[in-house]
Order: C-alpha cells, then sequence, then structure tokens
C-alpha cells in the first residue's frame, strides 16, 4: 500500500470515526444536553466519566490522524507556490491540536471532580476547558482555512474544496470566539470532515498533481 493510499485512508477514517464517536456520545450517553448548559452538562459528564477517559482521547487520537494527512499534503507541495501558505497554516493547526490536548485532559479531570461529587473543582475545570477549547480551536480552524488558500494557490486539489475550507474555517474561527458553546460548532466541525473525507478521496483517487 502506498502513502497515497494509506495517507487518503487516514484523512478518511481518522476525523469519520471522531465526529461520529462525539456526536454519538452525546446524543446517547449525555441524553442530547449540550455544553450551552454548563450545570446539567457537567452532572452528564459526571455520570459518563468511565466512558470519557477512554473516549475522549480516542476520539482526539483519531482526529489527529487527519491532521497528519495534512502534513503529507504539505510537504508534497514543497517547491510549489502555496507551499508556504499550506505550511504556515498547518503550523497553526498543529499549534491548536497540542492546546486541543488540554482542553480534552480538562474535560477528563472536571468528569473525575463531578463524579466525586466536588462541583466547585468540576465547574472550574469545565471553564478552564471551554476557555482553552475556544482558543485553540480558533487557532486550528485559522490554520485550516490558510492551508486552503495553499491549495487554491497551488491548484493541487479542486478549488472548491479549497473553499470550502476556507469557508467552514473562518466560519468556525469566527464561532470559537463568538460563542464556543454555540450549538453553530458542530456544523462548522462537519465542514472540517467534509473537507478532510475529500481530501482523501482525492488522494485515493489520484486527483492530486
Amino acid at each position: 500500500m502506498d502513502t497515497n493510499r494509506i495517507t487518503g485512508l487516514a484523512l478518511i477514517f481518522g476525523p469519520l470515526i471522531a465526529i461520529i464517536g462525539w456526536f454519538s456520545f452525546f446524543a446517547v450517553a449525555m441524553n442530547g444536553v449540550a455544553p450551552d448548559d454548563a450545570e446539567k452538562f457537567i452532572a452528564e459528564l459526571g455520570t459518563n466519566s468511565t466512558a470519557i477517559k477512554y473516549l475522549f482521547p480516542a476520539a482526539t487520537l483519531a482526529f489527529l490522524l487527519g491532521v497528519g494527512g495534512l502534513g503529507f499534503i504539505k510537504n508534497s507541495m514543497r517547491g510549489g507556490p502555496g507551499h508556504y501558505m499550506a505550511g504556515f497554516g498547518f503550523l497553526l493547526v498543529l499549534v491548536g491540536s497540542a492546546g486541543q490536548l488540554g482542553e480534552t485532559s480538562l474535560m477528563i479531570a472536571t468528569a473525575e471532580a463531578a463524579h466525586n461529587a466536588n462541583m466547585a473543582v468540576a465547574s472550574s475545570m469545565f471553564a478552564g476547558a471551554q476557555a482553552t477549547g475556544a482558543i485553540t480551536t480558533a487557532i486550528s480552524m485559522l490554520g485550516f482555512a490558510l492551508f486552503g488558500v495553499g491549495i487554491l494557490q497551488q491548484k493541487n486539489f479542486s478549488p472548491i474544496l479549497a473553499g470550502l475550507m476556507i469557508i467552514v474555517g473562518i466560519f468556525t474561527v469566527a464561532g470559537c470566539l463568538i460563542d464556543y458553546e454555540s450549538l453553530l460548532i458542530p456544523i462548522g466541525f462537519l465542514g472540517i470532515v467534509a473537507s478532510f473525507i475529500w481530501l482523501g478521496v482525492s488522494l485515493l483517487t489520484k486527483k492530486t498533481e
């Protein structure tokens, strides 16, 4: 199996598995409670603390497979007109992804504290997780949009795909900075995952230059 095929599969299945896992968990285990209702959300985290301890890191790792795929694409653009922009965008994605690991850790800590009925600590951890998540996700999504600009410059993928990456990246950045607890944020994540899948399919069908 060649590198293009491995990378294409990582781009498709990593983010897809992550988003399905996230949405399924929040719809079923969390009883549809969203972060905008902080008190109920923290209580549900405590109820599901054991599952969260394993699911959150696994979903984060799955999404990072897609980020690794972006690194391969960035390297394949070396010497082209879009390489600098894609490289800078990828750097921001990496910085944001590292920060999102901190958000994941704080969410696990929130669940543990809520499970032990230490709601004061849980509330503090949750506030920290939301603040960390808002900034680091915004950084990642800005990087994703800039990566799309790089692709648009280099023309190594469909310009429609590049446009999608730019639009959903900017949309999600705005959502993170305005209200990270908004139910509009998942719409941005769906667009990001769709972009990853499109990139992966393009690699598998050898549409890159």
